[in-house]
């Protein structure tokens, strides 16, 4: 056999070529490892990592757009004269349509050409940053949330189609966890700066800026952007392997049923855990730490930024973790749903001990590691996802999957407004709802560390080529 290669890997294979040559060699033991080790086999393009570069920066942007509000909520609630309850209102509205587009639109991008989709939606989110500080009542405030949510609401799935097109299965945990950095390394980036133009500028200034990189970034990826591989004359990444079965393009009435299973529905609700924690952290946070601990300039902005920067360092930690266990064991539990599981179990216990310790410290500690341990399952679902649906309706999946663990979003502000209004004080009202959101965290995190099981393989969707109606 040539001598081209070096190291183990060519001696394997001169001791496979040898055991071929003696008649010693076992085609069926050999082809069942090629099948476990399938995932190895795809090559990532170097131009993957420019479009997962795109993605970063516009997960950023979307994240960003997100806190904006939370970060204006003392000086918005005193120049609106809101109450707690009218500005949970205004924290919910932004998902009152994320939800449905998420559906509606993510589905869309198993079909349509990604690029386009990202650049009008892109737009569409540039109009409402720039539309936002000309609004002068709580009605247009939340008209502004609403169509900014609906806007944003397909971008999570549209991202894991894009990274379904432009990356190999065992790159998905880099992949989804970069686009995860760039959501929270960019807020933690943002907040101190955004933070700082309020207080010498005003809210509205926060807006302009974050419009003005939104319209560069824009024009790059309008510029650089391509829809898959085969746009510079590149083969498709091939997913999977003979292992996996494969679930072609087909309806939403054939496709509905398997979003009924355990596994689906406890990693939405494991994920719902993540997103009402996103909103109240959007939402709640700022204002709980000026009106309550009584933070102020640099203890703020540090209060502020440090759970951002804490869950960027999560997302892309624990996604190399996931994807280095993956690719030695090829479990899916494994390497992806004990660590998640594990993960929001975490969150829960800081949720409550934030709440119930006396020392500064201590408090932005715990507050700080919540969200990030949290968020793993944002990063890890949609790898999770692929083992369960192939690439032709991961748009599907993973939109319902946002939709439906997003709605929680809805809910939370209002929760939270609800309690902090009704409550003695408002401290005790944070107090409560801080220890429901534990609770409940804690309850879900267990249900899917120890419930979610991929099928076996007789058992995992397998659909013959159908007409998509």
């Amino acid at each position: 056999m040539p001598q081209i290669l070096k190291g183990s890997f060519s001696s394997r294979l001169e001791k496979i070529w040898a055991q071929i040559r003696q008649g010693e060699f076992d085609l069926k033991h050999f082809a069942e490892r090629v099948g476990k080790a399938g995932i190895y086999m795809s090559r990532t393009p170097k131009y993957s990592w420019i479009i997962l570069l795109f993605l970063v920066l516009s997960g950023m942007i979307n994240q960003v757009d997100k806190i904006i509000i939370g970060l204006a909520s003392v000086p918005l609630m005193k120049e609106f004269d809101l109450s707690p309850s009218q500005w949970g209102v205004v924290g919910s509205s932004f998902f009152w349509f994320f939800t449905f587009s998420s559906i509606i639109l993510g589905g869309m991008a198993d079909s349509k050409n990604t690029k386009k989709m990202l650049t009008w939606m892109s737009l569409a989110w540039l109009v409402i940053q720039f539309t936002t500080p000309f609004v002068s009542s709580l009605s247009g405030l939340v008209l502004t949330r609403m169509i900014l949510g609906a806007g944003e609401g397909p971008a999570p799935a549209l991202s894991t189609a894009i990274i379904g097109k432009w990356f190999p299965k065992h790159r998905h945990g880099i992949g989804f966890g970069a686009v995860l950095l760039g959501t929270t390394g960019g807020s933690a980036i943002a907040s101190p700066i955004l933070i700082s133009l309020i207080e010498d500028y005003g809210w509205r200034s926060a807006f302009v800026a974050m419009g003005i990189i939104g319209l560069i970034i824009l024009v790059l990826w309008m510029i650089f952007g391509k829809d898959s591989p085969q746009e510079i004359g590149l083969p498709p990444i091939q997913q999977e392997s003979q292992q996996f079965s494969v679930l072609s393009k087909i309806s939403w009435r054939q496709f509905l049923p398997y979003l009924l299973s355990k596994n689906f529905i406890l990693t939405v609700m494991c994920g719902g855990c993540a997103y009402w924690l996103l909103s109240v952290q959007a939402v709640w946070f700022p204002a709980y730490f000026t009106k309550i601990e009584r933070f102020d300039g640099t203890l703020l902005k540090l209060a502020v930024s440090l759970p951002f920067i804490f869950a960027a360092l999560c997302q892309i930690g624990f996604a190399l973790v996931s994807d280095r266990l993956y690719r030695k064991t090829g479990d899916i539990r494994k390497a992806r749903i004990n660590l998640a599981g594990l993960m929001m179990v975490l969150s829960a216990l800081c949720i409550f001990l934030a709440n119930v310790v006396s020392s500064t410290s201590m408090v932005i500690l715990f507050f700080t590691l919540a969200p990030g341990f949290a968020y793993v399952i944002l990063s890890l679902a949609p790898a999770i996802l692929m083992e369960f649906f192939s690439t032709h309706n991961i748009g599907k999946a993973q939109g319902t999957f946002i939709a439906l663990a997003s709605s929680t979003s809805i809910i939370a502000p209002l929760v939270f407004g609800y309690l902090i209004q009704n409550a003695a004080t408002e401290a005790v009202g944070y107090g409560y709802a801080f220890k429901v959101s534990s609770l409940g965290m804690l309850i879900i995190g267990l249900l899917f560390w120890g419930f979610v099981r991929p099928a076996k393989q007789n058992h995992r969707i397998n659909i013959a080529e159908e007409h998509v109606l």
